[in-house]
């Protein structure tokens, strides 16, 4: 383990000077190009930012991955003992996360429709399954049995990558705090991805740790720089391939949760969003006010305090995934139970599934019937119940 960590420092160094090297120059590019995020009701930022800081993050990420290869050439193929990586096309691979960004930086500057989006990731994930990269087979808990997925593998495979796609996209709603939840699913991620073994998956983690790093150095508050879709894009399909390769491959219905835990925050703000916007008749990416880092806001704490909560909330389950992944028999079981309620008190606390129980809430200390926001007794026509939180 100490070993690969030494082997993979220096991409995490040439990952954190790229990235931070690079921050002015897509500053400057978004600036000329016009891809500016201006105040509105539905953004937190007072005043212009430029949006286009996912090129740095993929430039710092790339020179570091180059040097992997650098080094592949230089100490040979054993030192990097590629373990679950021998049968992925790494030219496809490579293909998949660049068109994923270019999706993103498309996005960034023309503004695409949410279906129109929604389908080139698609293609995105597709290019990453034709890599090699896919979850190929699931042990089932309890009877420890095999079972190949077949024809599934590609669906799970691509609604995976979407999962961790659509999260890290959706997150991004403070300064500095999708970069800074990817920073420490990452680290989680390396903890397990060192007991494989795996000098590419390693470095690739590590990459990811120094290119976000460097980014917050320009992306927390008060942010002169947005990551954009091409950087939430980017990470969101980083994060997603080594959650495949480095865990969800260890065949293990339970392990392939375990990434899914670490980034609970995101998976937990995204999934009451979903449910959020289709109460509403919303496209799934408009951008609202009820996300997790709103209401924190909303309670008087402010940007900074949020982001740093929620950097303390996403490292909390980075631990209990690493706790998890660790464990074996009963005690995993027992450890995602605890972690079940304490996501179930997290969700009533907040109220993140209040446009689905607005009935409850509203009317929540009263007798009588249950009546909708707006709606006066006697009336005939009962209001529209759109209310946005």
């Amino acid at each position: 383990m100490n070993s690969l960590l030494a082997q993979t420092s220096l991409a995490f160094l040439v990952s954190l000077a790229v990235t931070y090297l690079t921050v002015p120059v897509s500053r400057r590019i978004a600036m000329k190009i016009g891809a500016i995020d201006y105040p509105s009701n539905r953004r937190i930022n007072n005043m212009p930012v430029p949006r286009c800081g996912g090129i740095a993050l993929y430039v710092g990420f790339m020179a570091a991955l180059a040097l992997v290869f650098v080094q592949a050439k230089t100490y040979g193929r054993s030192i990097l003992d590629f373990v679950m990586e021998t049968d992925v096309n790494g030219f496809l691979l490579i293909g998949g996360i660049t068109f994923a960004f270019l999706v993103g930086l498309y996005d960034d500057i023309h503004q695409m429709r949410a279906k129109q989006k929604f389908v080139l990731q698609i293609v995105a994930c597709c290019i990453v399954f034709a890599s090699g990269v896919s979850v190929k087979a699931i042990v089932v808990p309890i009877t420890s049995d095999l079972i190949p997925l077949g024809v599934w593998d590609f669906p799970i495979t691509v609604i995976y990558l979407l999962v961790f796609l659509n999260i890290t996209n959706l997150i991004d709603g403070l300064d500095g705090l999708a970069a800074g939840l990817v920073a420490i699913v990452s680290s989680c991620l390396l903890v397990l991805v060192l007991g494989s073994g795996s000098y590419m998956l390693s470095a690739m983690c590590v990459a990811l740790i120094g290119s976000c790093l460097a980014f917050l150095r320009f992306n927390f508050y008060p942010a002169s720089v947005f990551m954009g879709d091409s950087g939430s894009l980017f990470l969101g399909m980083m994060v997603g391939i080594v959650s495949i390769m480095g865990v969800a491959r260890t065949q293990s219905l339970v392990m392939m949760v375990v990434p899914l835990v670490m980034a609970g925050v995101p998976v937990l703000d995204t999934t009451s969003a979903i449910i959020r916007r289709k109460r509403q008749h919303k496209h799934i990416d408009e951008p609202d006010l009820g996300h997790i880092h709103h209401r924190l806001i909303d309670a008087g704490l402010g940007q900074r305090k949020s982001v740093l909560i929620l950097y303390a909330c996403t490292a909390a389950l980075g631990i209990v995934g690493i706790v998890v992944g660790k464990l074996t028999g009963i005690e995993r079981y027992l450890v995602l139970l605890v972690l079940l309620a304490v996501v179930f008190v997290i969700i009533w606390k907040f109220g993140l599934f209040k446009p689905v129980l607005q009935h409850f809430y509203v009317n929540r200390g009263q007798s009588g019937p249950r009546v909708p926001p707006g709606y006066e007794r006697g009336s005939q026509i009962p209001p529209d119940d759109r209310t946005d939180d």
